[in-house]
């Protein structure tokens, strides 16, 4: 079989494409390495220009200011909560239902008013115990008295003290340490300054003698006569051995000193006429008031007087004084007793205070006037001890507490009235009411703490409210001004404390002042911002704002210093 043979075709030829092809890749490169080689040109000018050229001419026109007349007031600014200056709080202290509610979260209530009204058994019978409690401290407080009593007057019996001024008479012999017994007499006190004599008159003269009456008085011994005065009647029947009804009349005399007790005298009255009216017989003198002296406990004789028959004593006068045996041990144990008692009432009392107050506040009025801020309660609520169930906020007078530091603690005082402002923009006059003496370091930084009263009457004011507060710590009126920008500083060469300057222009044809400043000797950075028709000024400072800086010295009124200079798309290179 003979081979068959497949024949071979020549491809057409492609060269002129592919050069296409080439060139446009070499033109594509070129273009590439022109935009490189000029954005690094232009990086290249942009450095140039800004770091190496002035380049002011590109910016927009200079701003001047004008120095005024002004005010400058430096401020304090801060901030704290408002809450109420009197609140009350009522918790329940024992379990109880409610039963009735009579107030709301929001309602004004006065003082007195009805809140709620929770029945709890647990309560009264609490009270009840407390009461009882109490009787029986303060009948065990009685009781112990009474014993005090007996033994400080068993320790003042042990003291023989003369009962009135007068003589002694019938003196017993004692000396000291002789063991007395009570009852036992150590003499007589006898008044003698005065005498007095009981006679018996007719009852035919018994509307002729009253008390007071005075009467002449015959003392045969002495062969004296002197006046006496009718004390007493007495309406007793005395029946004579003639058969005559006869009363008692007692006299009282003064004692010249020559009388004494026993002597036999005689009283004669005066009727209405003037007749003389005699007693029924004579009688005898005695002394006005005689006391006897006694012991009233036993003990030995510790302290004695010089006891004599005779011997003149006041009221008052120690006589005679016996060792206490255990009285004064006696006095102190009891008296530790008493004060334990004292306490014991004493917590009784405040037991019973505390649970009237618990019982109350389970049929509760409103101890103060003002907004129920909470209430927790509804009818036919079981509630448990420790239930706070109602608060109530006086907001017609609030407290805002604020801290100052210790920079501006000098210019706070109390009295001193401070704007404040809530968030809602309303406007509120505070008085400073205290200011700590002491501070108290937070962070570092030591703070005063203060308490301002803010004046609540509609009650715009809430508890809870934060507050900035304002207040002025110095202030210079009718002072130059510029605004606060305007004012550079640096620190000249050599010096320690940096430079104020302003950037004044001058006016065509007016020349630097006198204290203007070399630019050279200005950082570098300052001498580019310097326009070309401006010179530098020295000036002091004074107080400053948020806005404007007082000028104290280097500037006047009317003069224009340099504030920024604009570019040419409105902002600032200054």
């Amino acid at each position: 079989m003979a081979e068959q043979t497949t024949p071979v075709m020549t491809p057409p030829s492609h060269a002129a494409p592919e050069k296409k092809k080439k060139n446009k890749k070499i033109v594509k490169n070129v273009l590439l390495v022109l935009v490189i080689l000029a954005a690094v040109a232009a990086a290249a000018w942009a450095i140039w220009y800004f770091v190496f050229t002035e380049h002011k001419g590109a910016a927009g026109e200079p701003i001047y200011d004008t120095a005024q007349i002004g005010s400058i007031v430096s401020t304090v600014r801060g901030g704290g909560s408002a809450n109420a200056k009197d609140s009350a709080s009522i918790s329940l202290a024992a379990d109880g239902v409610v039963q009735e509610v009579y107030v709301t979260q929001g309602q004004v209530v006065n003082a007195g008013d009805p809140l709620y009204v929770v029945t709890s058994p647990a309560a009264e019978e609490a009270l009840k115990a407390a009461q009882e409690a109490l009787v029986t401290q303060q009948e065990n407080l009685a009781k112990l008295q009474e014993e005090m009593n007996a033994l400080q007057q068993s320790r003042n019996d042990l003291t023989i003290r003369a009962p009135h001024d007068g003589k002694l008479t019938e003196v017993a012999e004692v000396n000291l340490g002789d063991p007395l017994t009570s009852g036992f007499t150590i003499a007589k006190v006898v008044d003698d300054t005065r005498l007095k004599i009981s006679l018996y008159y007719s009852y035919a003269y018994e509307n002729d003698i009253h008390v007071g009456q005075t009467a002449s008085v015959s003392i045969p011994a002495t062969m004296t006569t002197l006046t006496g005065t009718v004390e007493k009647i007495n309406k007793v029947e005395r029946i004579t051995v003639e058969g005559g009804r006869t009363f008692e009349v007692v006299f009282v005399i003064d004692n010249p000193g020559t009388l004494t007790e026993g002597m036999a005298a005689t009283a004669q009255l005066t009727d209405g006429s003037g007749n003389p009216i005699y007693p029924y017989e004579s009688g005898t003198l005695s002394y006005y008031q005689t006391t006897t002296v006694a012991t009233k406990a036993n003990g030995p004789v510790e302290q004695l007087a010089d006891l004599m028959n005779y011997a003149n004593v006041t009221a008052g006068q120690v006589l005679l004084v016996q060792g206490t045996n255990d009285v004064d041990e006696q006095i102190r144990a009891k008296q530790e007793q008493l004060d334990a008692a004292v306490q014991a009432v004493a917590d009784a009392e405040a037991k019973v205070a505390q649970e009237q107050q618990n019982v109350q506040n389970f049929s509760a009025v409103a101890p103060i006037s003002g907004t129920v801020v909470t209430c927790t309660l509804y009818p036919g609520q079981e509630v448990t001890a420790g239930t706070a169930a109602v608060v109530i906020a006086d907001n017609t007078v609030m407290t805002v507490n604020i801290q100052v530091d210790d920079r501006n603690r000098q210019y706070i005082s109390e009295g001193m009235e401070i704007t404040l402002n809530d968030w809602n923009g309303n406007t509120y006059l505070g008085v400073v009411e205290s200011v700590a003496v002491v501070g108290e370091v937070q962070n570092g930084v030591t703070v005063f703490p203060a308490v301002v009263r803010v004046d609540n009457p509609t009650g715009t004011l809430m508890g809870g409210y934060y507050l900035d507060y304002e207040f002025a710590t110095a202030q210079s009126l009718d002072c130059v001004v510029v605004p606060i920008q305007d004012v550079r500083s640096y620190t000249p060469e050599g010096a320690e404390q940096p430079q104020s300057v302003v950037y004044l222009k001058l006016q065509p044809g007016e020349s630097a002042p006198d204290n203007a400043i070399d630019k050279s000797l200005l950082p570098e950075q300052m001498q580019e911002e310097i326009p070309d028709e401006c010179v530098v000024i020295p000036v002091e400072t004074g107080l400053n704002d948020d806005i404007n800086v007082e000028i104290k010295s280097g500037l006047e009124v009317g003069q224009e210093v340099y504030n920024n200079t604009t570019s040419t798309d409105g902002s600032y290179y200054g």
